[in-house]
């Protein structure tokens, strides 16, 4: 009895009658250094940045929603021969930043007394190489992913986030959340390649790195934690969230964490080119 009572203050305190008040927070690519050129007939090349931003309410029907952003609809694209062989371009302010705005840091509390949803986040990464002429002003690769991959990584969110039914308990809750984690990361290299095929070339991608991101606080954290790391979805010899996925190609980076302030790079290695992007996360 009194364990029960204990439990029960525990779940009361780690939550608060609407949840935590919301934040706003932002993933950008900073910058990139061209270690191997994707264009050799130019003396340098263009890198640009799409990304793809998603977000997906654990148990809420149909709540998935997914932006395309790009360097190119904003108008920032770099100019001709702008990173050669060694070279590290900067990206400039706003050029493909993906913002989540309205999230809400969780606890394990906030969840079973269903303050508020657990919303899964993820930003998808393009690192592209511009390969049309300067005066072509076709946004055609951001066009296609718009068109193409985004719908169907809606369908893919809400059919493994959105329209799940959220356990009654803790230890359930988490395996869920594990679960189908690991189905979405599973099934994401074959669905990725699947869908970039059917794009065409008008620009060459060099690598896709895909950040997921799990808006949590307090145990809920550790506990998430411990469940991936038991699962093996994480790199236990690296501290930066990246996920244990041997069948991923080496131009296909995944890394998982807390929606907090992190700092890391996707190094991408492949016959396109070898691009190192420095990406951040900030609120």
């Amino acid at each position: 009895m009194v364990g029960a009572v204990l439990a029960l203050v525990m779940l009361v305190t780690a939550c608060t009658p609407e949840g935590p008040p919301p934040s706003t927070w932002r993933v950008k690519a900073n910058s990139v250094q061209v270690v191997r050129q994707n264009n050799y007939s130019a003396a340098g090349d263009r890198p640009y940045t799409i990304q793809i931003g998603f977000r997906s309410k654990l148990g809420v029907a149909n709540s998935s929603r997914v932006d395309v952003v790009s360097q190119c609809y904003n108008g920032k694209l770099p100019a001709p021969d702008a990173a050669p062989d060694g070279q590290t371009h900067t990206f400039p302010d706003g050029a493909a930043d993906v913002v989540f705005p309205n999230t809400q840091n969780l606890d394990v509390g906030d969840l079973m007394l269903n303050t508020a949803p657990l919303e899964i986040f993820g930003v998808m990464t393009f690192a592209m190489n511009r390969n049309v002429h300067e005066w072509f002003n076709s946004c055609a690769m951001s066009d296609a992913l718009g068109a193409l991959l985004a719908p169907a990584l809606r369908d893919a969110l809400n059919m493994l986030i959105a329209n799940s039914s959220t356990p009654p308990t803790q230890e359930a809750l988490i395996n869920l959340i594990i679960a189908n984690l690991g189905n979405f990361m599973q099934g994401l290299g074959s669905f990725l390649m699947a869908q970039i095929e059917g794009l065409g070339n008008p620009d060459a991608i060099v690598g896709v790195g895909v950040n997921i991101l799990v808006p949590t606080s307090g145990a809920f954290t550790g506990l998430l934690s411990t469940g991936l790391t038991v699962a093996d979805w994480l790199l236990p010899e690296i501290d930066s969230g990246f996920v244990n996925l041997p069948a991923l190609p080496p131009t296909l980076k995944v890394r998982i964490g807390p929606m907090a302030p992190s700092w890391w790079t996707y190094d991408f290695d492949g016959d396109a080119g070898h691009y190192r992007v420095n990406m951040s996360v900030t609120g």
